[in-house]
């Protein structure tokens, strides 16, 4: 039983679910030597224990997918057969597997017959590998075994005092055969060659070589015989001497010869055989590289191009002609190509990176290059293989589903918004309507009235909700924050995943703090605790194999302080770092949202701040932002120290909404105020004059003159006057310093309310 199980093939399935791995499993039980495992780390583990001949694995698993797993086995044995499984039968993923050394692929779902057919012809390719490996040593050795032979015979048959000359003239015949068969590959031209120079030489009848000896062969004829031609792999056919014409029988002294030359014959044929079947594979990695969609160029040790398929020629616009023999660099971006050859110099067996070209074509072209190197058999660098792919309209889509994306967000944004407000303007407008028919129902009006107060007030409260979504309308006062405790506060959010984290990946993740003793800054707590919280959660996901968070803070000349976030996990490509901001932007796959880190940098800048990052591939990366010190925050309120009196204002009031307008003009009379009102900027202008008024309140977004070039008129001719803003659009970021420059007291949103706008009217007053 245990001869039996050492001869089974072994099997090596791994799978991550549970029904496909044991449905395999059984399947192929019955006829080789099976191990399971569930997921890429499992099965690398069984690799070295287990050593199987074939590994099927499906291509979609969690944490490493199959193509990444299939990198690993061909790097720990080149000659272990992989064969692929997959419901996902895309061009792109057959090719990338077959391109890294799978022997085939199957799609889910599949006959156990196919199962069956694939597996046996994977383990004949490696069983046939294996051998030609050792087939040419093996050859070597037995050449050399019966050349010594051939010494020894001659230096015998010297010392030979019988027949002397004709064992020499034998050995003679025997080494001129054995110059002539070892030296051909060609099987139909050692078989010729041979029989013509046992009849020249030997004058028999017949020579022949044949798969079988004749059915009518006599052994005790001693006219005629039969050696067997076969190695240690099996029987390779059958050398036939027929002297029965003649009836001359055959000397045994000459079968003692014939029996030595088809052992040189077995080698001979083995060797043809072997060098045909390279030759045969010569061509089929020849036909396949001239088919390929990508670019396969080999290289020189000194970056020369030495290979060049036909993609080389559509990608780069070149005929082989042109290319060979020029650097490399002429074509690919010399910064880009130097520091993947300096990693394959470090040791790492391929790397890919993605760059632009230029040189040579039409428009800029996007590729994603493969830099491998080839080593001999002593070590020594003896070229590189580049694999090339045009990626410049793959980029295109992605750029387009990108902003398809970012459109269908605003669509799903704006069907909201509509929603909300069709509802509120459906019961003020039935309300109103309601209203209109029963005018004298007072209790009704009433009830009527304080329903569309409450719907208005909703609207309001969306349009506030957008406005801080969009960043528009501050969402809380900035205050003094100590950046210190907003990084405890973070790392107290963030630490239950933390710890779930080590516990479930097993791996060693250490937390460094370097907290300096720093100046508070003005911010708004929330924002910049949501902001640290992103940048943990951030570093986290960059350190799927462990690794160092460190937290660092610093006081700064010119009244800044600094706070760097730095890790130690995988990193980024320079074209992923230049994009981490975007919105949408993700390398997380359906896991990210692209947003994260985009709301970093909006809540940086709205803080006066400023953050850059330093990343390279495995090197880890380092957030580093800096923020000023604490200064009166923009549009602060001074608080009151006593109870103030209240005071009339002559208000001069210019908005281009009608209906805007005069609500306004009857709630600031109804509160005691003198009231002018201006229908546009052009017209605020023309009624503005110095010492005329107290209060100037303009709308902000108007058509013609706007707010900001009213202010700025008015500004000409009075530097003093108290003027604020109202508007329904919000404030951009960069609009804040605006507001300090033209001294504007405060910008008030609509929809604002009666006791609101005379607060800020007051506090204005008050002021002056």
């Amino acid at each position: 039983m245990s001869a039996t199980t050492t001869a089974l093939a072994r099997v090596l399935v791994v799978d991550d679910e549970l029904g496909p791995r044991e449905s395999l499993r059984m399947l192929l039980k019955p006829a080789y030597q099976i191990q399971t495992a569930e997921n890429g780390r499992t099965a690398l583990d069984l690799l070295r224990r287990f050593q199987p001949d074939i590994v099927i694995m499906d291509i979609k698993m969690p944490e490493m997918d199959g193509l990444e797993l299939l990198r690993h086995v061909k790097r720990a044995d080149p000659s272990i057969e992989v064969v692929m499984i997959t419901a996902y039968a895309s061009l792109e993923t057959v090719r990338h597997a077959l391109t890294h050394g799978a022997f085939e692929y199957l799609i889910k779902p599949f006959s156990r017959q196919d199962l069956e057919d694939v597996v046996h012809r994977a383990l004949l390719r490696r069983q046939t590998e294996i051998g030609a490996r050792g087939q040419v040593t093996r050859l070597v050795e037995e050449m050399r075994h019966l050349s010594a032979k051939t010494r020894e015979l001659e230096e015998a048959a010297r010392r030979e005092a019988v027949e002397p000359s004709l064992r020499v003239m034998q050995l003679s015949i025997l080494r001129e055969i054995s110059r002539t068969i070892v030296g051909e590959l060609d099987p139909q031209r050692v078989t010729a060659a041979v029989t013509e120079q046992l009849r020249m030489a030997l004058g028999y009848d017949g020579v022949a070589i044949v798969p079988e000896p004749p059915a009518d062969l006599d052994k005790a004829d001693a006219a005629v015989m039969a050696c067997a031609i076969q190695d240690g792999q099996g029987p390779l056919g059958h050398l036939v001497i027929d002297n029965r014409p003649s009836r001359r029988a055959i000397d045994p002294r000459e079968r003692e010869l014939l029996e030595m030359l088809s052992e040189y014959l077995a080698i001979a044929l083995r060797n043809s055989r072997l060098y045909g079947e390279i030759a045969d594979a010569k061509r089929s990695l020849e036909q396949l590289i001239a088919s390929a969609g990508d670019a396969i160029i080999s290289l020189s040790p000194e970056n020369c191009i030495e290979g060049w398929n036909p993609a080389a020629e559509r990608i780069f616009g070149l005929a082989a002609a042109e290319a060979i023999g020029r650097p490399i660099t002429d074509l690919l971006p010399r910064g880009d190509y130097a520091d993947a050859r300096r990693r394959l110099a470090d040791g790492t067996p391929m790397h890919a990176f993605e760059t632009t070209a230029t040189a040579g074509q039409p428009r800029p072209a996007e590729l994603a290059v493969t830099l491998s190197a080839l080593h001999g058999r002593h070590g020594g660098l003896e070229g590189l293989i580049a694999i090339v792919r045009d990626i410049t309209a793959q980029r295109e889509v992605e750029k387009q589903l990108r902003q398809s994306e970012r459109l269908t967000a605003l669509g799903q944004l704006a069907g909201g918004i509509a929603h909300d407000f069709n509802n509120l303007l459906q019961a003020i407008l039935g309300y109103a309507q309601l209203m209109k028919q029963n005018p004298r129902d007072a209790e009704f009006v009433a009830r009527s009235l304080n329903i569309v107060e409450a719907a208005a007030v909703d609207g309001s409260e969306t349009v506030r909700r957008i406005q801080q979504f969009a960043r528009l309308r501050p969402d809380e006062q900035f205050v003094g924050v100590d950046v210190n405790q907003i990084v405890h506060d973070a790392i107290a959010i963030v630490r239950p995943r933390w710890e779930e984290k080590i516990a479930r990946d097993n791996r060693s993740l250490d937390l460094r703090l370097d907290l300096g003793s720093i100046e508070t800054i003005n911010g708004r707590p929330a924002a910049l605790t949501e902001l640290m919280t992103n940048l943990i959660l951030n570093a986290l996901d960059a350190m799927p194999d462990g690794g160092t968070l460190t937290i660092t803070t610093r006081g700064e000349p010119r009244r800044q302080i600094t706070l760097t976030v730095a890790d130690t996990g995988i990193g980024m490509p320079e074209p992923v770092r230049r994009r981490i901001f975007e919105p949408f932007f993700s390398t997380k796959g359906e896991d990210g949202s692209g947003l994260g880190l985009s709301m970093v940098y909006s809540i940086v800048r709205r803080h006066g701040g400023e953050i850059r990052v330093e990343s390279e591939p495995g090197r880890g990366a380092t957030f580093a932002l800096t923020f000023p010190v604490a200064s009166e925050p923009v549009g602060a309120e001074p608080e009151a120290a006593l109870p103030r009196a209240r005071r009339p204002a002559r208000v001069l009031l210019v908005d281009d909404d009608p209906k805007v307008l005069g609500t306004l003009t009857e709630i600031l009379r109804s509160v005691g105020h003198t009231v002018t009102a201006a229908a546009s900027g052009a017209a605020g202008v023309a009624a503005y004059g110095p010492g005329r008024f107290d209060v100037v309140l303009s709308n902000l977004g108007m058509a013609g003159m706007n707010g900001w070039e009213l202010a700025e008129r008015l500004r000409r001719v009075d530097s003093d006057v108290v003027i604020l803003f109202i508007t329904g659009w919000g404030l951009r970021d960069e609009e804040h310093g605006r507001l300090k420059m033209l001294k504007i007291r405060k910008c008030l949103f609509k929809p604002v309310h009666p006791g609101e706008l005379d607060a800020a009217i007051q506090d204005a007053l008050a002021a002056v």
